[in-house]
């Protein structure tokens, strides 16, 4: 706006002390609020979660995942290789280079895959043995 669009209204930034009034009394309520919804119980602004949600939870979950998978992995493609490597031409006496290679990384894949699987269902559903975990409520229908 243009300053030679100014109304007869413009009072260079100020306020008249009834909208001050206005001002304060809409702050001091919306602190109010704020403080109430601060103190809900399901707010989710407030103290971490007892439920295990949170986001340190969830990562060293995905760190577990991540290792169980490749660590299965590795050791198959490393037992495969030393079998490759040293023990086929010394025993056997004939170099099978890729073969044992290629088989225990399928192996290992197999197993770091079965892992993942074992690691996740254990996460949703708890631990097997009831004392080292909360209790699930049964259901209301079984007889």
């Amino acid at each position: 706006m243009a300053p030679a669009d100014k109304g007869p209204n413009d009072r260079d930034g100020q306020i008249s002390p009834d909208e001050r009034a206005e001002f304060k009394r809409r702050s001091a309520e919306i602190g109010r609020r704020l403080e109430a919804a601060r103190s809900e119980p399901g707010s989710d602004r407030g103290e971490p979660k007892k439920g295990g949600n949170d986001h340190g939870e969830v990562m060293g979950r995905a760190l577990r995942l991540s290792t169980e998978l490749i660590g299965g992995i590795v050791v198959g493609a490393a037992i495969g290789w030393y079998l490759d490597t040293y023990l086929m031409p010394n025993v056997f006496g004939t170099k099978t280079w890729p073969l044992m290679f290629i088989i225990f990384f399928l192996l290992g894949s197999a197993a770091g895959m079965l892992n993942v699987v074992r690691a996740g269902m254990k996460i949703k559903t708890g631990p097997s043995d009831p004392s080292k975990g909360k209790a699930v409520p049964d259901d209301d229908d079984d007889i």
